[in-house]
């Protein structure tokens, strides 16, 4: 209205004194698309307006959701971004203009920008190989990206269309150990199990040789007798590998056929495969009067070393004469000691890697093994036989074997079941060889001989409790024994050149080889080289 010459403008509420932005519109463009995971990937938005472009220099904003990726300046309304950083799959991207006093802000259309997996390839390698039955063996998969990026994820291993398991890969690599393989040839694969950044792979198939490994009969001649012996040799067998000498106990045959003492099964094998080492098991002599095999084990052969109990020709009658250098007959001793170091020579055996254990009058012959060929041997187990046997019905204490100047200190762990009933761990017992009557001596004459001064000089001893109470075990009074639950006896240490003593109590146990301890004696073996 006017008054006065003077022009009145009314404003009403909804008015406004500033003027509108101007509305813009965002478009996004990626190339390529699709992608594989680690390529650069270049992301294009274009800011359009009826006024023109945005000014040069403004932001522009790439999103994958709600997480920004990165910014490109406009430059004649254009603005760019590039990133090798999107994960595999599909990742939904968008483009914001922020916008200024001018230009309204504007988002773009979410892009799908597809990421396929990344070429992979996997390679297998084993570091066992050719290797034997029941031995652990490790393959090793490798798995690299077409990009060179760390890949991740899991890996199978098969043998042939089996299964064997799953493992994780840590710096591309993935380890997976097996003893289950069969005899023969396995063809192994790995496949890459690919995730949503990387693709499959399988390996191309690698040949895994198992061997059971091979028996060979043999025989020598020591002091004009034929001896025999069976060698065990895994298929994959460790540069100078150990070797265990087993020996049996007392064995009866109708003839003499030592086939059939060699060829005992007493659950080596399987440890020597496992564990890549030689194995020997040779036979004793044969009385035909008696159709036994016997070790000449101290003390029965009667000579003067068994003085005063030693009859003439003691449990070996067959063999007085027999030529050997010390009057032992037969000169089981002599064999034992040239088969070692024939055998050393023969397989390349670590000479301070050499062992022997054996059963009944086996382990009294190992305990004699022990003594008078320390040099030769680093650590004896014997299973169920004392140290020393007395002719005839002897009262304790019983004597001794000397410890022959040559003697080298030596690892020994013994063996014993508490129901012995046939050679009487306590009590000082008979038992009888080819008709002849021995008293066995005690377990604590066994163990303090292999710890006294004279021999391996031990100082520090788990229990001071005796193995024997009463005539009869004190296994319920002594010490458990480390690693093996249920088992108890001493154990001896601070002795000459780190050598350790052991005795253990098998409770329940009677005159038998329990093969399931093999495993045990094997690793106090591998513990005690020679020093």
């Amino acid at each position: 209205m006017r008054i006065a010459g003077i022009l009145i403008v009314t404003l009403g509420a909804a008015s406004s004194l500033s003027a509108s932005k101007t509305a813009t519109a965002t478009t996004l463009s990626s190339s390529p698309n699709p992608s594989v995971y680690g390529e650069a990937v270049t992301f294009t938005a274009v800011v359009t307006s009826s006024l023109g472009a945005p000014p040069n220099g403004e932001k522009v904003n790439f999103k994958q959701g709600t997480t920004v990726l990165g910014t490109g300046g406009l430059s004649s309304g254009s603005a760019t971004f590039q990133t090798s950083k999107l994960a595999g799959g599909t990742d939904s991207i968008t483009a914001v203009y922020a916008g200024d006093s001018t230009f309204a802000s504007s988002t773009s259309a979410a892009l799908k920008q597809g990421v396929q997996p990344e070429t992979t390839t996997t390679s297998l390698n084993s570091l066992q190989n050719p290797s034997n039955l029941g031995q652990a063996v490790t393959f090793t998969a490798s798995v690299t990206s077409q990009n060179g990026y760390t890949v991740t994820g899991t890996v199978g291993f098969y043998s042939g269309g089996s299964k064997l398991g799953n493992a994780t890969l840590s710096g591309g690599v993935a380890n997976y150990t097996t003893t289950s393989l069969k005899a023969g040839t396995d063809t192994i694969t790995a496949t890459y199990n690919g995730t949503a950044d990387y693709g499959t792979s399988t390996s191309n198939p690698l040949d895994q040789t198992v061997g059971a490994g091979t028996y060979i009969d043999s025989t020598m001649t020591w002091d004009g007798i034929t001896r025999y012996y069976e060698v065990f040799v895994p298929t994959a067998l460790p540069a100078s590998p150990p070797m265990v000498m087993m020996l049996h106990g007392t064995r009866y045959t109708s003839t003499p056929d030592a086939q059939a003492v060699i060829s005992l099964n007493w659950g080596w094998s399987a440890l020597a495969l496992q564990y890549g080492f030689i194995l020997v098991q040779p036979a004793s002599t044969y009385d035909t009067a008696t159709t036994q095999w016997n070790w000449n084990a101290y003390c029965m052969d009667g000579t003067a070393l068994c003085a005063p109990y030693g009859a003439n020709g003691g449990a070996f009658a067959y063999a007085e004469g027999c030529g050997s250098e010390d009057g032992e007959c037969p000169d089981d001793i002599g064999f034992l000691g040239a088969l070692i170091q024939n055998l050393t020579t023969q397989y390349d055996v670590n000479p301070n890697q050499v062992y022997v254990t054996g059963f009944s009058s086996g382990a009294q012959m190992t305990e004699r093994v022990g003594l008078e060929l320390s040099g030769l041997v680093a650590a004896i187990a014997p299973v169920a036989g004392p140290i020393y046997n007395a002719q005839g019905t002897v009262s304790p204490p019983l004597p001794l074997p000397p410890v022959p100047s040559s003697f080298q200190p030596i690892s020994v762990q013994v063996w014993e079941g508490t129901e012995d009933h046939n050679l009487w761990p306590c009590g000082y017992g008979q038992t009888n060889y080819s008709g002849v009557i021995f008293t066995v001596d005690s377990g604590d004459d066994t163990f303090n001989f292999w710890t006294e001064p004279a021999t391996n000089s031990c100082t520090t001893f788990q229990t001071t409790a005796p193995l024997c109470a009463d005539n009869a075990p004190n296994n319920a009074n002594d010490a458990p024994t480390p690693g093996i639950p249920g088992d108890t006896g001493n154990i001896a240490t601070g002795c000459t050149n780190n050598i350790e003593v052991q005795f253990i109590w098998e409770p329940g146990v009677a005159h038998s080889a329990q093969t399931q301890t093999n495993i045990d004696r094997w690793l106090f073996f591998a513990a005690h080289p020679k020093q």
